[in-house]
């Protein structure tokens, strides 16, 4: 998804998401965008065995529903407009920083005076070492980040990006006093679409830096031109230290490379360079052929460097727009709008039986257990099971291998058995962890089938006690370690009835949205 739908889907979604009630866009808006969107392009769906992915034609139809849903919102809340122009990087600061270089590099052409150009002064010297230094400082930079595999970090786009974000904070402060429930949903799309836009925002930043440096001497040629045009310009140099000799070495250097492509010659002897030399009023020449080698010169030092990282710079930033990373958020919203209008695609899940060895009849249930959860027909696989004691194994196994792709993991147990951490919580963990190193392998489900207990204790006087014994303990056991788990019946196989409190637990578990 690129960025521009990416964002307005995030914008959407937390509407959606936020403004529960109906607020802001009406629940009867949303179901007719819905089905407007599913009108005008295929119901998309979750792409199989990517686990985190959706398909093209599921973006297509969450694009389709969210631009839809924003002609709306922008008529009543046009604060929107302004949100999602600062969230790409509109704003008068780039415009204003463009100008100012341009501004500063017309004003360095004076410097000199207005009938003198000095062929060693500052402006041009000082443009080149100053890019110099700049691009020194980049290299080694890139380099020690090449050694140390660091992020990228440069502190003018940095600047950028942050000022970009203070300014949408404002913006967000204020429409609070107005819309409470807008300005929620727009504070929580700021916080994950910031995460989002974070490295193009940096890579802006950087472009406008490189291109703000290129006006500079563009800005310095222009302000030479138009002066020549209207002044006679003589061109001379005058120094303390230097005689003849360091000069036109020092100039042969400078100017070298544009005499070369523009075919002025440059003074051979030094007795040429005595007659540029100013003293006591005299010397200098018509600075006609020098304003040229000047604007060559910054040309090739200054603006075709800066111009060709403009030019990576757009590059990386076409990259990274055409396909940003989406937050964790979006798959689950995605799929709670798709099982609105029935296109949810047949989901897969990864089951891991641990020290139980679940009959057919339970695979069966647990496909009917997540299909009813999920809204859609999930393919369940069965790993190889994981006996009492292969903890160890298990573990070396997870790290040696990567889980199979999936749209959910199960962890299935029995409620028959005491969980204990050296075994249960070891596999457990093990499993987590794994999943957390892979997050495009779905979420985890602790699934636990009471069946085996059930019938064990069935007859038993304390039977229901014991049973609301065993399952509270395991509860209390899977949440200590950092998860919920879903007790079921799963005797029953497909014809198993799925209870609202399991369908919600699933979901919960899976960290899916639950309506």
């Amino acid at each position: 998804m690129q960025e521009r739908a990416l964002r307005t889907v995030l914008l959407i979604q937390a509407i959606d998401e936020s403004d529960t009630g109906g607020e802001v866009l009406s629940l009867a808006e949303r179901a007719e965008a819905t089905r407007a969107a599913a009108q005008t392009a295929a119901a998309g769906r979750p792409g199989r065995g990517a686990g985190q992915a959706l398909s093209p034609a599921a973006e297509r139809l969450l694009v389709r529903r969210a631009e839809h849903l924003l002609d709306r919102l922008e008529t009543r809340a046009p604060v929107t407009v302004q949100v999602l122009a600062l969230a790409g990087g509109g704003s008068w600061l780039a415009p204003a920083l463009l100008l100012l270089a341009f501004a500063s590099g017309v004003s360095l052409s004076a410097l000199d005076g207005s009938r003198r150009i000095d062929l060693l002064s500052f402006p041009l010297l000082g443009l080149i070492a100053w890019n110099a230094v700049v691009f020194i400082v980049l290299i080694a930079a890139a380099l020690r980040r090449r050694r140390r595999g660091a992020a990228r970090r440069t502190w003018l786009p940095l600047l950028y990006e942050r000022w970009l974000r203070g300014r949408a904070e404002a913006l967000l402060r204020h429409s609070s006093r107005f819309n409470q429930p807008l300005a929620t949903a727009l504070q929580r799309f700021a916080r994950e679409w910031g995460a989002v836009a974070r490295p193009l925002l940096v890579v802006r930043g950087r472009r406008i830096f490189h291109l703000s440096a290129a006006l500079v001497a563009f800005g310095l040629i222009v302000g030479l031109y138009v002066r020549g045009i209207v002044l006679r310009y003589d061109a001379g140099w005058e120094s303390t230290f230097l005689a003849a000799g360091g000069a036109r070495a020092l100039l042969h250097a400078l100017y070298g490379p544009a005499a070369a492509l523009s075919g002025i010659a440059l003074p051979e002897s030094d007795s040429a360079l005595e007659a540029l030399r100013w003293s006591g009023g005299a010397g200098g020449v018509p600075a006609a052929p020098w304003i040229h080698l000047i604007a060559l010169t910054a040309l090739l030092y200054v603006v075709l460097p800066r111009m060709i990282a403009v030019a990576l710079s757009s590059a990386q930033l076409f990259r990274l727009a055409r396909r940003p990373a989406a937050p964790a958020t979006l798959l689950p919203y995605a799929r709670a709008i798709l099982r609105q209008i029935g296109g949810a695609e047949r989901l897969s899940a990864r089951v891991t039986s641990y020290a139980y060895q679940p009959p057919p009849a339970a695979l069966a249930a647990v496909q009917a257990l997540l299909s009813d959860a999920l809204g859609g027909n999930v393919d369940v696989g069965l790993d190889a099971a994981v006996a009492y004691g292969e903890e160890d194994a298990f573990a070396a196994r997870l790290h040696g291998a990567p889980i199979a792709a999936a749209d959910c993991c199960v962890l299935l147990m029995s409620l028959a058995a005491t969980p204990e951490s050296e075994n249960h919580g070891q596999v457990l963990d093990a499993l987590r962890h794994a999943i957390a190193a892979q997050p495009s392998r779905g979420g985890l489900l602790v699934l636990i089938d009471e069946a085996p207990y059930a019938v064990r204790m069935r007859g038993d006087a304390s039977f229901e006690r014991r049973m609301d014994e065993r399952r509270r303990a395991w509860r209390e056991f899977v949440a200590g370690h950092g998860h919920e788990a879903v007790i079921a019946d799963l005797s029953l196989g497909a014809g198993t009835e799925v209870a609202e409190a399991e369908r919600a637990g699933v979901l919960t578990a899976l960290q899916w949205p639950t309506s």
